[in-house]
């Protein structure tokens, strides 16, 4: 799997100066300091944050966020990238932007040190690769470390997308996941179970969760649906109603319709009269329900949705962090 961003590319203090003799990069407007002795563009840092959508929102994050990896790869001597670090290395979405930095391996005390978090725990020669010239954690590795410390949404996400890559099996993450700690391997287990590579997208995966988590029934995924003019639509999640006609949910993204223009070369109100004509034969067979990011990150408007449309629910809502954790 690879990144949909291309990150800046930080330098050392001793690069810049090399290239431009007496330059001072930490009182020159043209550079930004990232760590001691790193700094990067400024222009591509701040246009990294320049797309006001959603989809520009989360490129924007990805790109900081591995801008912060490549920084420590220039500070320190052979790290090796673990848990969401290694994530995204590997290219693997989640939906947030870490905290930190997450190194492991070695025998250094763990702790936090200017953005990194280091854990000493010692790694199998299988749970390292090199990813260019980067020492990271192999995936199943990352992926059931990030499901053992992480909440639900971020652990199921990541393996979704992994999965639906085919980039990793759940036999080598729970492989991997047994050479750990056995602190929140429950967790793990349960994240690894849930996953379904048919999730195509975070919000997607990010829903499904909310779903379990409010104690509606698991949908189907991705079912063909055919309409009244013959055409077949894919939904994203197909929920039985015992004697009534099904709901199809729908993770609507922000940027969905400018999204689906420019892919089919259409304009916004072209790809928008295409989504009314969909859900006019999706009405044929049954209801289809449509909510977006601000429902998943407040579930109590999911869950007023999911109720509107009659959607079963077979237990009580979980507990829920006020964040993916």
């Amino acid at each position: 799997m690879t990144g949909d961003s291309e990150p800046s590319q930080p330098r050392a203090r001793r690069e810049l100066v090399v290239a431009e003799p007496g330059l001072r990069p930490e009182r020159d407007d043209r550079f930004t300091r990232l760590r001691r002795g790193v700094y990067v563009d400024r222009p591509v840092v701040d246009a990294s944050c320049a797309d006001g959508s959603a989809q520009g929102d989360a490129r924007g994050r990805d790109a900081r966020y591995l801008t912060r990896i490549r920084a420590v790869q220039i500070a320190r001597s052979r790290p090796v990238f673990a848990r969401e670090s290694a994530l995204a290395l590997h290219g693997v979405p989640f939906g947030t932007e870490p905290p930190a930095v997450y190194t492991a391996g070695g025998a250094r005390t763990a702790k936090k040190k200017a953005g990194v978090v280091h854990s000493p725990v010692p790694l199998d020669a299988r749970d390292v690769i090199e990813v260019g010239e980067m020492r990271v954690c192999s995936l199943p590795y990352a992926l059931a470390d990030v499901a053992r410390r992480r909440g639900r949404l971020v652990a199921v996400s990541a393996i979704d997308a992994a999965l639906h890559a085919e980039a990793v099996t759940k036999e080598a993450m729970l492989e991997a996941l047994g050479r750990q700690s056995a602190r929140g391997r429950a967790r793990a287990e349960w994240a690894i179970a849930f996953a379904d590579g048919a999730s195509e997208s975070v919000g997607e995966s990010w829903s499904r969760v909310r779903v379990f988590e409010l104690g509606f029934a698991a949908p189907e995924l991705q079912r063909w649906v055919e309409g009244p003019t013959g055409r077949q639509w894919r939904v994203d999640m197909r929920f039985e109603r015992p004697g009534q006609r099904p709901v199809y949910g729908e993770f609507d993204g922000m940027t969905k319709y400018g999204e689906l223009a420019t892919r089919a070369g259409r304009t916004g109100t072209q790809a928008l009269a295409r989504e009314k004509q969909r859900d006019d034969d999706l009405l044929w067979t049954g209801d289809p329900a449509h909510w977006v990011w601000d429902d998943v990150l407040h579930p109590a408007r999911l869950e007023r949705i999911l109720t509107a449309y009659r959607v079963p629910r077979v237990r009580s809502a979980l507990a829920m962090p006020t964040t993916a954790g």
